[in-house]
């Protein structure tokens, strides 16, 4: 019989957050997941392979909701109030706390080695983490799945007025209106214009998977000296936009920049990795225990 079960956990600005905990049986070592855009915690075909796969190896696992949750969801709060985010009013620059919370529930279960997932947008957050967040010195290994280039995606169908876009969605902010959504032009996703700075502000945070852009140096990425693995499907549009039927171009952006790296690409897998789920589950788990 194992342990297993749903927890839940309060972050510093009092969202009340869900996942599944899978223990480790000598609290060794344990990987957070972050899941991706309006994602949660469950959804995922390959997250009942992991939860497999981890207690079998005897690796933690800890799958869980962020602020991203969802596309328009009402958090409880501690104080017993409610507030609305989900991806199209969730700031980048929060999603620190929400890892923090989950963080510190491995850290009080005792395990010695913590290694941060994100897969797609959730990747960018695992990134961030790693200068934005209060324990980031716990942190010992990095996965990207599937990282995914934001900008360059919108880029690759059309020439779009970015940096103009940016000061109109900072006008509106000024004006107090920032959590109104932003009008179709600019965006295939209904985010509020706080949100679609947070996603597309031209810093190196904003750009750290911007493959479009030739010229661009990854400051972000030069800057990460823990063991990094990075898995992508070769069928992934996300990936690498701006060339989708190269990805090892922008695998290899990513494995020169990211001193301590390796990579893999499955051939045939999507987004989501389907249909060989399996094949990066495994892969995970061989780097986990390495």
């Amino acid at each position: 019989m194992n342990n297993n079960k749903l927890v839940q956990t309060s972050t510093s600005d009092g969202l009340i957050l869900h996942g599944y905990y899978v223990p480790s049986k000598d609290k060794r070592i344990a990987v957070l997941q972050v899941h991706g855009l309006a994602g949660n915690f469950y959804e995922d075909t390959f997250t009942h392979i992991f939860a497999q796969e981890f207690e079998e190896q005897s690796i933690g696992y800890l799958t869980a909701n962020n602020r991203g949750n969802g596309k328009d969801m009402d958090f409880n709060k501690v104080n017993g109030d409610s507030v609305r985010i989900g991806s199209q009013y969730e700031l980048l620059e929060e999603a620190h706390l929400d890892i923090t919370a989950w963080l510190k529930i491995l850290i009080d279960e005792g395990y010695k080695e913590i290694v941060l997932m994100g897969h797609s947008a959730g990747s960018v957050k695992a990134v961030r983490y790693l200068f934005e967040g209060e324990l980031k010195d716990k942190i010992t290994k990095l996965i990207l799945l599937s990282p995914i280039d934001v900008l360059g995606f919108r880029l690759a169908k059309g020439r779009i007025d970015i940096d103009g876009f940016l000061k109109q969605a900072q006008m509106k902010v000024d004006e107090g209106k920032g959590n109104e959504l932003i009008t179709s032009e600019f965006d295939h996703d209904t985010l509020s214009y706080k949100t679609f700075i947070s996603w597309y502000r031209r810093d190196d945070l904003g750009r750290m998977f911007d493959f479009f852009d030739k010229d661009y140096d990854f400051q972000i990425l030069k800057h990460i000296n823990i063991p990094t693995k990075i898995l992508v499907g070769s069928n992934d549009e996300y990936f690498h936009p701006s060339n989708p039927s190269h990805p090892q171009e922008a695998m290899d952006i990513l494995l020169k920049n990211i001193s301590n790296s390796k990579g893999k690409t499955i051939e045939g897998a999507a987004h989501s990795f389907k249909p060989y789920e399996n094949v990066m589950v495994k892969a995970v788990s061989s780097f986990v225990l390495d």
